[in-house]
């Protein structure tokens, strides 16, 4: 019984392979694949009067030469950079709400409020093993409509100002210079409690969720980490995501050792982070995401010490600069707003 069991298996699986060959013997030659193709779209203006407004965008269908169920991708391109996916539709034919292609447009390189000529392409696939084909680009005269991101951004919990907005402990994020709508803090973060954030400190808009969450997870109304730990919270809404992750410092510089980004770590130590000055200069820091789009630019996310205090660069200039002896110990308490050199 058990010889006639394995056999049976292995007739199964030679009849699902032959089958699967069959049905990829059906798929037209490479060369006779018929790629979708998008029909020219009228020009696009984004204004605040038409966000909830959609526009559609059509095509003729690919063919395969097998009767089987075909998925199109639609994709955004500004300039000479990477496409953008906008979203995907079985059919021929795609609505998309304004204010998601404004998004899109905007996070694939297009400027506010300023016309600008974009690329569509679509494509086209049945399966994974299956090619895919991909149609001719389509050019589209796009104008953006200008977000209205907030200019404040805080965070409440039950460890930043114990669900009290008048509690000097409630989290005031710092803005990522040069992005709209890109907001940061790092803050000692204990399991179980629940934290959410407002763009004003008070009731009433507050939210635990843009619709990406990383990092976390969100019951009953509150956001939560799943071990206590030292963290950086970035929020970018023009992309509608909150990622949460281990808090990464750095420190840059001559009183470090060089100007090379992400080579001198600050170590945490309980609710602290920690590094020492190895030569005589100015103390510069910053902070690093793997959710920020600054890239080399560390400067969009620095801070130093002023007063016995932490003082973010935020969207503003230059900051007052800090000079330090060799073998001086930083200290950094995130949560408490304080830092030391000793």
């Amino acid at each position: 019984m058990k010889r006639l069991n394995i056999i049976l298996s292995l007739l199964l699986i030679t009849f699902t392979a032959c089958e699967k060959e069959q049905d990829m013997a059906k798929v037209a030659p490479a060369d006779q694949l018929m790629a979708p193709v998008l029909a020219s779209h009228s020009a696009i203006v984004v204004t605040a009067d038409n966000l909830s407004e959609t526009t559609t965008f059509k095509w003729q269908r690919a063919d395969f030469g097998i009767s089987a169920a075909i998925e199109y991708f639609l994709y955004v391109q500004v300039d000479n950079g990477e496409p953008t996916l906008v979203s995907s539709a079985y059919g021929d034919s795609l609505d998309v709400k304004l204010e998601d292609l404004n998004k899109k447009i905007i996070a694939a390189g297009a400027e506010p409020i300023v016309e600008t000529n974009t690329t569509f392409i679509l494509t086209a696939s049945i399966q994974e093993d299956y090619p895919t084909v991909t149609s001719q680009p389509v050019g589209v005269r796009v104008t953006t409509f200008k977000p209205l991101y907030p200019d404040n951004m805080y965070m409440i919990g039950k460890n930043f100002g114990d669900w009290n907005w008048d509690n000097s402990s409630v989290v005031e994020m710092t803005p990522t210079w040069g992005l709209e709508g890109h907001f940061w803090c790092i803050r000692y973060i204990t399991a179980g409690n629940g934290f959410k954030w407002n763009t004003v400190k008070s009731w009433g808009g507050d939210f635990v969720s843009l619709g990406s969450d990383v990092g976390f997870t969100t019951a009953d109304g509150n956001a939560f980490v799943a071990t206590s730990g030292m963290y950086i919270v970035y929020m970018d809404m023009p992309n509608t995501k909150i990622t949460i992750e281990q808090a990464r410092v750095y420190g840059m510089g001559d009183c470090f050792g060089s100007w090379d980004t992400e080579q001198y770590p600050f170590q945490v130590n309980n609710q602290t982070m920690n590094l020492i000055t190895s030569a005589a200069g100015e103390l510069r820091m910053y902070a690093v995401s793997s959710a920020s789009p600054v890239g080399g630019d560390w400067w969009k996310m620095e801070f130093v010490i002023l007063g016995g205090n932490i003082a973010y660069r935020g969207a503003g200039d230059d900051q007052t600069r800090v000079q330090v002896d060799a073998g001086k110990t930083v200290t950094l308490d995130f949560n408490a707003g304080t830092g030391t050199i000793q």
